[in-house]
């Protein structure tokens, strides 16, 4: 059998295990194992070690530790108060409650470093509070799908870490490539929302003239949030400071989380106990899919399949341009079907070595990778964002309502990705103070 229909059998093979509902760690591993006792029963050898040295990469400690400082956070009341903060600053302002969710959003993001914390506790806490001020259900859903999405890139964002532990790129310095194009892209979420809503108020009313607020109360909602926005201060810093590794700095936000939480009086122990449920789950997860990427990986190497696939893609018309813009749609179709870690451990083995063959810099690439996940999760009909927000959401709203509120915010983040793409220093620029 040739190469050219092994390829194209063994992307095939995966791909209908996926939309069948398998794990995404079993239809890759799985998919690995049967091509390689068919094709080259050698490749099995390479299997049990994938077991062995993937879970040992030093990196991977600061996935659970980073996702056990989200998860305290997300269970402390954080959000509430946020939420309460940006109610009395900005909600007097036509549009304010879904400008300020998608503020709390990119705090939160700051936080969890990943996707669904975000969109599910706004969306519970948000939703409810805007439909009580008439505001309009396109913008409401809307807000909270685009300002969960963040979650993905602004730091500390896992998917950074599992690219940076692919690619072989600084996970510090993909933080820092972060952080503009999530402050862009939530700044173009909050100057649409305040624009629309100025020309057609109905969209989101100001709250009533007699729930207006003193500055003193004001002052104390703000006040209420410090500590949470110092300690991410802190941990970020400490890692673009060169004074942490990530993996400390990870360390750090973990306990510092605990201390804030238990000064506070939220540490009890059912937020314990459900903080360690979710990390252990969620980075169980991961480190399976990771597993089965390894696998897939190492046998479609020892397959040939990846100087095939990096020749064809080479030799396409279009040059760099063409080549990059059609990664970008492929991530973009994944993202309709597979969650971001996923489309990260399949594709950047896969991207790699066609990006060092191209001299591509691998952290402004790996930015446009991210923000294209942002996309991807907001797309209908199968963006993952968009099941997270109809599962929290009232039965009356429909899937279709979901579907007709994130194409404004679509549209704003694929101008964002257009931007990093033709002004790579917007994502280049804070990584290079670090040199």
């Amino acid at each position: 059998m040739s190469i050219e229909l092994i390829t194209l059998l063994y992307f095939g093979c995966l791909f209908i295990g996926l939309f069948l509902g398998l794990p995404v760690a079993l239809g890759l591993g799985g998919t690995a194992v049967a091509f390689a006792f068919f094709f080259e029963p050698r490749a099995l050898l390479a299997i049990p070690s994938a077991f062995y040295y993937t879970p040992w990469n030093h990196v991977l400690v600061t996935v659970p530790l980073f996702l056990f400082m989200g998860s305290l956070i997300r269970f402390s009341g954080i959000a509430e108060a946020a939420y309460d903060a940006v109610y009395k600053l900005i909600g007097h302002i036509h549009g304010g409650l879904a400008m300020g969710t998608v503020m709390v959003c990119t705090i939160f993001a700051a936080i969890t470093g990943i996707t669904p914390p975000a969109t599910i506790t706004m969306g519970q806490i948000a939703y409810p509070s805007m439909m009580k001020y008439k505001y309009k259900r396109n913008i409401a859903i809307g807000s909270i799908g685009a300002g969960g999405a963040l979650g993905a890139l602004i730091p500390p964002s896992v998917p950074f870490i599992f690219y940076g532990l692919l690619a072989k790129v600084s996970i510090g310095g993909l933080f820092l490539g972060g952080v503009l194009p999530g402050l862009m892209l939530a700044t173009f979420y909050i100057i649409y929302i305040g624009v629309r809503c100025k020309i057609q108020p109905h969209m989101g009313p100001a709250i009533p003239e007699d729930e207006k607020f003193t500055v003193g109360e004001k002052i104390q909602a703000v006040v209420a949030i410090w500590p949470f926005v110092l300690l991410v201060i802190i941990v970020l810093g400490a890692i673009w400071g060169g004074i942490a590794t990530p993996a400390e700095a990870a360390a750090f936000g973990a306990t510092g989380s605990c201390l804030i939480n238990a000064v506070y009086g939220k540490l009890t122990w059912k937020v314990f106990k459900d903080s360690l449920e979710t990390t252990l789950k969620l980075s169980g997860m991961g480190l399976w899919i990771l597993i089965g990427a390894n696998v897939y990986l190492n046998v479609f190497n020892s397959l040939g399949c990846q100087e095939l696939v990096t020749s064809m893609v080479l030799g396409m018309p279009g040059g760099e341009n063409g080549i990059l813009l059609m990664m970008m749609f492929i991530i973009l179709l994944l993202g309709m079907v597979m969650d971001d870690w996923a489309i990260i451990m399949l594709c950047t083995p896969l991207y790699i070595p066609i990006i060092n063959e191209l001299g591509i810099d691998k952290l402004w690439f790996g930015v446009l990778f991210i923000v294209n996940i942002q996309i991807a999760y907001l797309t209908p009909p199968f963006g993952f964002v968009l099941f997270w927000i109809k599962s929290i959401l009232p039965p009356d709203v429909s899937m279709g309502d979901v579907y007709k509120s994130v194409w404004p915010f679509i549209c704003l983040q694929v101008l964002g990705l257009a931007l990093v793409y033709i002004f790579p220093q917007i994502a280049l620029w804070l990584p290079s103070l670090m040199n």
